[in-house]
């Protein structure tokens, strides 16, 4: 292993030399996301029930951050622009409850980061580092976190529709509408199957959960993570259809936070799909990463 010396290690002499750092191109679609979800933290935060304090607030952001440059500057030696760090820092504000606690927002920033540089193949990441963290905290802390309550999203009937439509119109923008569309299509098969198998109404089953803020977060923060979701029409039909099915079975089995189990299940066994394929096709130490 070669030597790192300390010029190496050192910061770059001018942090204004464009070349010093990674900055995300302005039609990057993660801009977008961005915007969505840093106004509606703030919405949240301001007009609804969010019981995240501004400490918590403030650790998830300075925590991914943080941590995102030190990673990108480790591997690269170059200071990152961490837009994605704040998508996934808004994204755990919005749906990570653990009131009080600062150290486990802490915890569960710095694994949201290093999960997404740690678990990857041949430089793609193989989760969505939000998705990922969350159940790993799910389970590890047995009820003293939680994905956030409904009664957050303030009870009314219009927000849920105000965030429905601002979300089609992003993932349209985004080119992940066919993601989310095909996961809600089998969602409701699902909520029908549920609602005669376990003889509930299904205004229970189905709008007792999509009218919630989580449910569409989880649609369109989650699901369409653009590492971690296929490219094509077809494969992100198929995508969307499996985490719809992979939910409906572990909600027939009355797991609590199906859907995030649900994508962890299918993003893992995507996951392990594709590193097998590679081995296959390209060998152990291929020239180029793989793509799916």
């Amino acid at each position: 292993m070669p030597e790192i010396t300390m010029n190496e290690l050192s910061f770059p002499k001018s942090l204004t030399t464009r070349s010093a750092w990674i900055i995300p191109h302005i039609k990057d679609p993660r801009w977008l996301l961005c915007i969505y979800l840093a106004i509606y933290t703030w919405f949240g935060h301001v007009y609804l029930s969010f019981n995240r304090s501004p400490d918590q607030m403030l650790i998830a952001i300075g925590a991914c951050v943080f941590f995102d440059m030190l990673y990108t500057w480790v591997s690269t030696r170059k200071l990152l622009f961490p837009l994605s760090a704040l998508i996934s820092a808004f994204g755990l504000i919005i749906l990570f409850s653990s009131p009080g606690s600062g150290w486990l927002m802490l915890f569960v920033s710095w694994l949201t980061i290093t999960g997404k540089y740690l678990l990857t193949w041949r430089g793609h990441h193989l989760f969505n580092p939000t998705n990922l963290s969350l159940v790993i905290v799910l389970i590890l802390t047995s009820g003293h976190a939680a994905i956030a309550p409904a009664y957050q999203w303030g009870g009314s009937w219009w927000l849920p529709i105000v965030i429905f439509l601002l979300g089609l119109v992003l993932m349209w923008k985004v080119n992940k509408l066919p993601v989310v569309l095909s996961f809600w299509a089998f969602f409701v098969i699902g909520a029908a199957i549920r609602s005669v198998a376990i003889d509930m109404p299904l205004e229970i089953t189905l709008w007792a959960q999509v009218s919630g803020g989580a449910f569409m977060l989880f649609s369109f923060f989650m699901i369409t993570d653009p590492m971690t979701t296929p490219a094509t029409t077809r494969g992100m039909i198929i995508y969307g259809f499996s985490i719809g099915l992979v939910d409906t079975l572990f909600q027939l089995n009355t797991a609590v936070y199906s859907v995030f189990y649900a994508l962890f299940f299918v993003t893992a066994t995507r996951g392990l799909y594709y590193i097998i394929k590679d081995i296959r096709d390209n060998g152990l130490h291929p020239a180029k990463k793989y793509s799916s």
